[in-house]
């Protein structure tokens, strides 16, 4: 599904992913882990085309990153950062921004019913974003990933503000995505977390695969 081949990233004369090698398919769940700075997320922006390899390519379903359209391979492969901001003033219009980006009208009754789903269902749409707390930021940006299912889904620390309770509601809804044939990817730093649910944990250090090992 997604292969990436002799990859690396080198930035201001710093080898930050060092000649990477691995396929990912249609359906895994990928814990990814490892030391802070050992690559784990520029790797991730790789994945996403936000950045471009030094060295090596990356394809999706066979076709290189570069034959296909930015915005199109944004939309298969979706990016959910440690720090995604709300850049919207209320909930709605956060949650209607992909339908915006993408010419569409924007499903109200799905996004309602995503908003419950991440423990959210007690806010209107047209509730501001300016008093929520951090967990309700990070389940909202959460709830405007997920507006769209992509081919791909890839995380960063993705519920690091959240409590057992809502960590335990997003991982529950994360991987129900995975039995409908959505790849997951997620960094972690947390052990536990890691060991649940996935099918396969890598370890990144210095830019490398230490180790892979399959859970399931």
């Amino acid at each position: 599904m997604l292969q990436i081949k002799d990859v690396s990233y080198i930035a201001d004369d710093r080898t930050i992913i060092d000649d990477l090698s691995f396929t990912v398919n249609k359906g895994e769940t990928i814990a990814v882990v490892g030391p802070s700075g050992s690559g784990k997320s520029t790797l991730f922006r790789l994945m996403s085309n936000l950045i471009s390899p030094t060295k090596g390519s990356i394809t999706l379903n066979g076709t290189p990153f570069e034959q296909i359209n930015p915005e199109q391979l944004r939309m298969e492969v979706s990016y959910l950062l440690q720090q995604s901001d709300l850049f919207e003033p209320t909930i709605g219009l956060n949650l209607s921004f992909p339908a915006r980006v993408r010419n569409e009208k924007f499903d109200k009754k799905h996004a309602k019913q995503l908003l419950k789903r991440v423990g959210m269902g007690h806010y209107n749409l047209d509730a501001s974003v300016s008093h929520l707390s951090g967990g309700e930021r990070q389940r909202i940006t959460i709830a405007r990933q997920l507006m769209y299912i992509p081919q791909i889904l890839l995380l960063d620390e993705a519920t690091s503000a959240l409590d057992a309770k809502n960590r335990e509601t997003i991982e529950k809804m994360i991987f129900d995505l995975a039995n409908e044939g959505v790849t997951i990817m997620w960094i972690t730093h947390n052990d536990d977390q890691s060991m649940r649910n996935f099918s396969k944990r890598i370890k990144i250090v210095n830019g490398k695969i230490e180790s892979e090992e399959n859970l399931s």
